[in-house]
């Protein structure tokens, strides 16, 4: 994994403090997608001995809500995490952040 990529990642995004972001992501083939009004992102690295918790994860700080059926639900968390771990095909754009990991697709995007 790229250090200086997933620094990129975490730069852009908390360049969009204050906005909503949305966060689209396909694993298994189930799409979920999530609506955070951001805060800030963070970064961290820690040595799991689990294999359902990342060791390199970004969590993204704010309100969250999740859209199904057209239905706007808050989610209960203030704090979203992205599992980094096998990242690759990094794409990081002034309005839309993709990338590929080991448990699925992401898109990041700036509303």
């Amino acid at each position: 994994m790229s250090e200086l990529k997933i620094i990129d990642i975490k730069n852009t995004i908390n360049d969009w403090a204050g906005n909503q972001i949305t966060i689209r992501k396909e694993e298994n083939e189930d799409l979920d997608q999530i609506n955070i009004q951001l805060e800030k992102a963070t970064f961290e690295q820690r040595d799991s001995v689990d294999d359902y918790i990342a060791d390199n994860v970004m969590f993204l700080h704010g309100t969250a809500y999740s859209s199904e059926d057209g239905e706007k639900t808050e989610l209960p968390s203030v704090l979203y995490e992205v599992p980094l771990d096998g990242i690759e095909e990094i794409n990081v754009d002034q309005s839309i952040i993709t990338f590929k990991t080991s448990r699925g697709q992401y898109a990041i995007m700036k509303s």
